[in-house]
């Protein structure tokens, strides 16, 4: 999956590029977007189970400007037992050359919305994460 953006005005700080705080907006927009691609927003919604971020680690590469067009791009990397990571990318088209922005691995849980307890990645979400992966 992978979601577009375009680098506007009040995306950009004094020096000219994205401000590093930025990047982590872009990267939430696009795992909004693959929560919505199939309804796994809907299903957590209705099971009374949210997605929480519990890590964050991003690389900057480049410094993106005014005016680049973003590719913001996720993919499960890894489903453990109570906890997955999703890597995330930015890239942008230069001279038709495809440049690597930024990559970003975040470690989320999944919580119960009544006890705010962590709960177990189950085979029903499990199989979930996959399919959506796969879209």
């Amino acid at each position: 999956m992978a979601s577009q953006i375009k680098v506007i005005g009040y995306h950009i700080d004094v020096f000219g590029h994205v401000n590093n705080a930025r990047y982590l907006e872009f990267y939430e927009m696009e795992r909004w977007a693959w929560l919505d691609k199939n309804q796994l927003k809907e299903w957590m919604m209705q099971n009374k189970i949210a997605m929480v971020a519990v890590n964050i680690n991003v690389n900057y590469r480049i410094g993106a400007i005014l005016g680049d067009q973003l590719t913001i791009s996720s993919s499960i990397q890894k489903i453990g037992q109570k906890s997955a990571i999703c890597y995330q990318q930015i890239t942008r088209e230069r001279n038709q050359t495809k440049e690597l922005v930024s990559d970003a691995a975040i470690t989320f849980v999944f919580i119960d919305l009544i006890t705010n307890k962590a709960l177990p990645i189950t085979d029903k979400l499990r199989q979930i994460l996959d399919l959506n992966d796969e879209n």
